[in-house]
């Protein structure tokens, strides 16, 4: 792995990962973390990319892993100033056209949850990718949706952006492991407990993100579902959608249908599915997560071609 920086126009240092040891590559893989986690922990798919002729490169987003550390943010975890989610869309829409200058090759964005969403806004803006995966996806549009973006803008409103988000937390995400809570915290996550027990462990992950986060993350979710906002895709190109039929935040894959639908609705041409049964959120580090990984690149593979 290399390291690698971008730096923004607002100042904001993306610290980035790059894994190119690769014969001949045919394309590149940009990956988007989820929300509380950061890039280094997919380095394990990275190796298998590389090993079948893929590029991979990726990003700790604002507010999350070494691009936190660096950005000076008062030191508060969890926290960025400014429109969070949407300076990420950008970054995002930054990273792949940095990625075609570098490469020649086709870009393939691959989004995991918190990524995935800021995915459904990305394909909407970015014109230079090849394609798209969504993983550990779901589409929020509803009540749900609704109450949080009302609920953050008040304490926004009362508290501001920097405390610690536990009552938004607790709305969008506190019921997750209600269904596994004999095996344990963070069950919702995979069934591997190995897993499960090294996301625990490590201090870059699971840890609450600031109300200013919530804010601006659900207030631009809702915006990516207007109409004005939705036309802007490209209907050319490939959208592929992965999940567990046992992820929480897919509504155990009826909010992943949802998202499937909306996009078959509009009329994108080449957009597929596939829930895995008794599979939770972390697809990638579930345990079939061989299965996973041979889906994921055949998925790539025909993005590319």
């Amino acid at each position: 792995m290399k390291n690698v920086d971008i730096t923004r126009p607002d100042g904001t240092v993306l610290k980035c990962a790059l894994w190119d040891d690769v014969q001949a590559p045919k394309g590149v893989v940009q990956i988007a973390h989820g929300m509380a986690e950061h890039k280094e922990r997919y380095g394990d798919f990275a190796a298998y990319l590389n090993a079948h002729g893929y590029i991979v490169f990726a990003d700790d987003h604002r507010a999350h892993g070494e691009t936190s550390k660096n950005a000076s943010q008062k030191g508060i975890k969890g926290y960025h100033a400014g429109d969070i989610y949407n300076d990420t869309v950008a970054d995002e829409v930054e990273i792949t056209s940095y990625l075609k200058q570098q490469y020649s090759l086709p870009v393939v964005y691959l989004g995991h949850s918190y990524g995935s969403m800021v995915g459904q806004r990305y394909i909407e803006e970015c014109r230079e990718h090849a394609g798209a995966i969504l993983c550990g996806s779901a589409m929020m549009k509803g009540a749900l949706l609704n109450v949080g973006v009302c609920v953050s803008g008040m304490q926004y409103g009362l508290l501001g952006g920097e405390k610690t988000g536990k009552m938004l937390d607790n709305l969008t995400f506190g019921s997750y492991n209600k269904p596994f809570k004999e095996e344990g915290e963070f069950a919702w996550l995979s069934r591997d407990r190995a897993q499960v027990e090294k996301y625990i462990a490590d201090e870059e992950c699971g840890y609450v993100m600031s109300i200013s986060f919530f804010k601006h993350f659900l207030s631009g979710l809702k915006k990516s579902y207007k109409k004005e906002n939705l036309a802007k895709i490209d209907l050319k190109k490939p959208i592929g959608i992965f999940s567990g039929d046992c992820d929480p935040v897919g509504g155990n894959g009826k909010l992943v249908k949802k998202l499937y639908e909306q996009y078959k609705a509009l009329g994108v041409e080449d957009v597929t599915i596939k829930l895995y049964e008794g599979a939770r959120h972390e697809i990638l580090n579930e345990i079939n997560r061989d299965e996973v990984f041979a889906d994921f690149l055949a998925r790539i593979d025909e993005i590319v071609r």
